[in-house]
């Protein structure tokens, strides 16, 4: 199924802030597009001053990222994007941000002391009540840390982009069991 380009733009966004440098071979072949495709993304990202082109590729700008907070991920150390805050607040008062969801909730494995625990609704930008929401889990839209969890305010949102970008929607505990498993199998835990 043919991106968006928006979509497409973050994704190279996302590969950008883990790999510092990509080139455009590497992104045609992971995107499955023309290489024209990946020059008008990147031209697109250029121009809003998220990247910059250099021979063969595409470098992060280091004016900073627009649409970024001043935080850093507890867990994974990046800048946290606007886009999928998620923030534990503990009984102590204390505020722990995360870049995504997929960080914020194996940092919940962490604290067992929390008031509350927000996250930012992927596709309408509000802040969320986690316990509430729904996750979609290794979709194709991976903005930032993998496996891929984005954050819904219903379970209906979730399933209609589910429907487009593939994974598995599952509730707030359904998704926290599910990653603790997956990484203590990554880690030979299990």
């Amino acid at each position: 199924m043919p991106q968006l380009p928006n979509v497409r733009q973050e994704q190279i966004l996302a590969w950008l802030r883990h790999e510092q440098q990509i080139t455009i071979e590497v992104l045609v072949e992971r995107l499955a597009v023309s290489a024209m495709t990946i020059h008008r993304d990147l031209d697109s990202l250029a121009q809003a001053g998220h990247i910059e082109k250099v021979r063969g590729g595409a470098v992060l700008s280091n004016r900073g990222m627009p649409g970024e907070t001043a935080h850093q991920c507890a867990l994974c150390a990046m800048r946290v994007p606007l886009r999928t805050t998620f923030i534990i607040n503990t009984t102590a008062g204390q505020q722990i941000h995360a870049c995504c969801p997929h960080c914020g909730l194996m940092l919940l494995e962490q604290h067992s002391d929390t008031d509350t625990v927000l996250a930012r609704d992927f596709l309408y930008g509000r802040m969320v009540n986690a316990g509430d929401a729904y996750f979609l889990v290794d979709s194709e839209v991976a903005v930032c840390c993998t496996p891929s969890v984005l954050c819904f305010g219903t379970e209906q949102d979730a399933q209609r982009f589910r429907q487009g970008f593939g994974g598995v929607v599952l509730d707030y505990h359904t998704t926290r069991t599910h990653l603790s498993q997956r990484h203590r199998s990554v880690f030979g835990k299990n």
